[in-house]
């Protein structure tokens, strides 16, 4: 009998038609939630989970039969890996699939940001034709800070090499980096030198709110801020704070803590609209990785 995978997430074509000439069953049931998932997960031999599934030590023990957890992305936050490989599963990610389209995403929040792209459409709809309010800022001559500097990172850093800025890299674990068009950095030297920040780091207690309002503040200058990482490395209402007080010129993120916008409670609700309500903000619904 052929071993059986449960596939969560929206995935390309062609993916399960090589699942099957690998000789697995599928069911392919895309967005299931953690709650749908519980009662049925002791069937299946493999799962490829979505963003919004949460793989723990709970979820893993109910997975009698489990052997393969495939995660497609980068991020496996919501997987207890410890747990799962002390149980003889094999854990699977793919950081370099969406590499590109993810820095080709963070490209374009920060050309939004600097030129005021979003606001400006707005207001050319309401047949409002403002110009010198929305003053953009060249790219050309600014110093990016980008912190982390794996598939994403580099990703990101070479599509900026093409726009004259100077780009300081900041990894605590890669200790080889070669690129001419990056020159590697301490964390203090991106809080003294950079114009522009973009995250490109996994979500760990090590980089759980890594962006609050001590590092916000330790800019020497007011920054643009990027997060195409993870919601969690970065607090919405330090992010609140920054915009208000001028020190965050502008914020383009792709991810939150809880992307369940519609399951917020009263406070989350006032919470987002501060954010969204405080300046120069983009937001895009964890959607940089998806691209066809």
């Amino acid at each position: 009998m052929p071993e059986k995978f449960l596939v969560t997430d929206t995935v390309p074509d062609g993916f399960l038609e090589e699942f099957h000439k690998l000789g697995f069953e599928t069911e392919y049931v895309a967005k299931m939630d953690t709650e749908s998932l519980a009662p049925i997960v002791h069937l299946y031999q493999g799962i490829v989970i979505n963003t919004s599934m949460n793989m723990d030590k709970t979820m893993i023990d109910k997975a009698t039969k489990l052997k393969y957890i495939l995660r497609p992305g980068s991020g496996l936050d919501n997987v207890d890996v410890a747990h799962a490989e002390s149980k003889n599963i094999l854990v699977l990610n793919s950081p370099e699939g969406n590499a590109h389209a993810v820095a080709e995403h963070a490209l374009g929040l920060l050309l939004g940001l600097l030129n005021y792209i979003p606001r400006a459409f707005e207001q050319v709809k309401n047949f409002d034709w403002i110009r010198q309010p929305n003053t953009g800022t060249e790219l050309k001559g600014k110093t990016v800070g980008i912190i982390g500097y794996g598939h994403t990172g580099s990703a990101f850093a070479k599509k900026l090499s093409g726009f004259e800025t100077q780009i300081l890299v900041y990894d605590k674990y890669k200790k080889d980096i070669q690129e001419s068009f990056v020159s590697k950095a301490t964390l203090q030297d991106i809080f003294e030198l950079a114009d522009i920040v973009s995250l490109h780091i996994p979500l760990n207690t090590e980089t759980k709110y890594l962006v609050n309002d001590s590092f916000i503040n330790s800019f020497l200058k007011p920054i643009y801020l990027l997060n195409t990482s993870r919601g969690g490395v970065a607090d919405i209402l330090s992010i609140t704070n920054g915009l208000q007080t001028g020190k965050i010129k502008g914020a383009g993120l792709d991810v939150l803590e809880n992307e369940q916008l519609k399951n917020y409670s009263q406070a989350e609700k006032n919470i987002f609209l501060n954010l969204i309500q405080a300046g120069n903000v983009i937001v895009t619904p964890h959607i940089a990785g998806w691209t066809k």
